[in-house]
């Protein structure tokens, strides 16, 4: 991630905050007895919402365009980078769509595959359940939820292994981790 790219998110947010403190000023002032609630006033509420929508989802498309998980990097964050990559655990990024598109070297080597043969492919590739339910039955529990626990068992390319993983769910928009341990019986 280069600063230019953080710093158009940051007007991003910058710009989807200005919008959602709008709307909600339209909503509040709804409230007050004496405003006007006629057909004018609940269609600049409608307007105003419909402006942060789409200012969130410039927020979603350059996040996952750019890969910039952050706001605001620190001077640590090449540390950071470097201690997730060195991880003994599986650490796997997904996008809202159920793709992979970061990981680190565990990862890679659990899945048996290049980086360029990972990115982009979806849970569902790699992983037949989650919990004993299927990956999308579990992926809608994980989102609803937030955060979830549990084992999964790799189904290809690599041989079947068994995995505990944790995960959290928008730990950046649209963005969420996962952490495996593999389970030796």
């Amino acid at each position: 991630m280069n600063k230019g790219e953080c710093s158009e998110r940051i007007r991003l947010v910058d710009e989807y905050s200005r919008l959602i403190s709008e709307f909600n000023k339209l909503l509040e002032s709804l409230k007050n007895p004496k405003s006007d609630r006629g057909d004018t006033a609940w269609i600049a509420v409608e307007r105003a919402r419909a402006e942060s929508q789409t200012a969130w989802d410039a927020v979603e498309r350059h996040t996952t365009d750019h890969r910039c998980l952050d706001l605001h990097w620190s001077e640590s964050s090449d540390v950071l980078q470097a201690a997730a990559m060195a991880a003994l655990d599986v650490i796997l990024v997904a996008d809202d769509a159920r793709r992979y598109v970061d990981f680190n070297e565990s990862a890679a080597a659990v899945l048996a595959l290049p980086r360029s043969e990972i990115t982009g492919r979806r849970i569902d590739e790699f992983f037949a359940e989650a919990c004993g339910e299927t990956i999308p039955e579990a992926w809608n529990s994980f989102i609803a939820d937030g955060v979830q626990s549990g084992f999964c068992e790799l189904i290809g390319p690599a041989p079947r292994r068994k995995f505990e993983y944790r995960a959290k769910a928008n730990f950046a928009p649209g963005l969420h981790l996962s952490v495996l341990r593999e389970v030796r019986e």
